[in-house]
């Protein structure tokens, strides 16, 4: 595999200095055809493939009268998507198409990447960042101080250290917290499981957000007498193995909020269909991509509440160390008519059927009886 990366890059450095010599050599390509590297300012020396990675990750914001937005995710997923949908949707609604343009960056789940991001447009003539995503808003506060940040997709603000309070943030970052209604989830759970309930805890454990949601609702379900393990997964594999081994020894699982798992649902839609395992997820876009059932809140109606709230600073002159964190208050049942369908799960009763597609679900084995039947260890 080196071998191949390595001459995949010479053959796109000699096309470049091939590309380049009939235009005239600039620098670069001097520094490429002498050797594959040249010297900093510092004296240090850079690669020819460090040279090729100088570009921007941010583009220049014009100086046309409109209001630039950097938009930035720390990783894309069905949630991430819906809420900077319906921010983008709800600003050209409070200040008009033409007033305003968006600049959308991923970080990859990649911290240096989305300090970077956020001091890009910091330092392009954006006016404010959308920073979705808790690792998002941390790392953008870190960078960035001389323009506001609205976060959104953040459980607990608090937590995340990214204000000193939550009715008057104190710096140049406020937003909507997307924490759910956690207390209705482990309802649902009890409600839907065999007794003798017992419930697998599945994240990535490095998250702040869903580190948060996993201790309340272990909380919980201790008070209400059911068992429970947390399983962490920081790789795909890993994510595989521990999704596996919960469905092994536990009747349901429950998949908090986290950026880490909800992107990688094909994973987990694939364990639920092979061994039938009832999972709860912590928003209705992580179950239409391979859970069972959630008690969700709505992420498009998240991203229209942090616009209206950038639209107070940007229009209305409100000083955002002043804009108290606001939170959601409402919330849905919903289940996945096809997972259900295909499990054998009936009791949806007054939940909402999410809009999905049997194309997006290959075949299932069947389903593993024994995997609902185990009670699994104790706590």
């Amino acid at each position: 595999m080196k071998k191949r990366v390595t001459s995949v890059l010479v053959a796109v450095m000699l096309s470049l200095a091939a590309i380049l010599s009939l235009t005239g050599c600039s620098s670069i390509t001097q520094k490429i055809k002498e050797g594959g590297s040249g010297s900093s300012k510092d004296g240090a020396t850079q690669s020819a493939a460090e040279i090729l990675q100088e570009e921007p990750l941010v583009t220049e914001a014009e100086e046309d009268g409109k209001y630039h937005i950097g938009i930035l995710t720390y990783r894309r997923h069905g949630a991430s998507e819906e809420t900077v949908e319906g921010f983008e949707e709800e600003m050209r609604s409070l200040l008009g198409s033409e007033k305003v343009v968006f600049e959308e960056v991923d970080a990859d789940g990649d911290a240096q990447k989305c300090a970077e991001i956020a001091t890009g447009f910091a330092n392009s003539g954006y006016q404010l960042i959308f920073a979705c995503g808790t690792e998002a808003v941390q790392n953008a506060g870190a960078a960035v101080n001389n323009i506001p940040i609205i976060g959104g997709c953040v459980s607990d603000y608090l937590l995340s250290s990214v204000v000193s309070s939550l009715d008057a943030p104190g710096g140049n970052i406020t937003g909507v917290s997307s924490l759910g209604p956690i207390q209705e989830q482990m309802d649902l759970i009890e409600r839907i499981t065999p007794w003798p309930a017992s419930v697998a805890i599945v994240s990535s454990g490095t998250e702040t957000g869903s580190r948060f949601e996993a201790e309340v609702a272990t909380q919980i379900l201790d008070e209400k007498g059911i068992s429970w393990k947390s399983f962490h997964a920081a790789t795909e594999d890993d994510l595989r193995l521990q999704m596996k081994e919960a469905a092994e020894n536990y009747s349901c699982i429950y998949l908090p909020t986290d950026n880490f798992v909800a992107s990688h649902m094909d994973i987990v839609r694939d364990v639920v269909l092979d061994t039938g395992i009832l999972t709860v997820t912590g928003d209705y876009q992580m179950c239409a991509d391979g859970g069972l059932c959630c008690c969700s809140i709505d992420y498009h109606e998240h991203g229209r509440k942090a616009a209206g709230m950038a639209y107070a600073v940007l229009e209305q002159d409100e000083e955002i160390s002043r804009m108290a964190i606001q939170e959601e208050t409402e919330s849905q049942l919903f289940y996945n008519p096809v997972i259900a369908e295909r499990i054998g799960f009936y009791d949806y009763g007054d939940m909402s059927p999410l809009n999905v597609s049997e194309e997006d679900f290959p075949e299932a084995a069947q389903p593993d009886e024994g995997a609902q039947s185990d009670e699994g260890a104790e706590q």
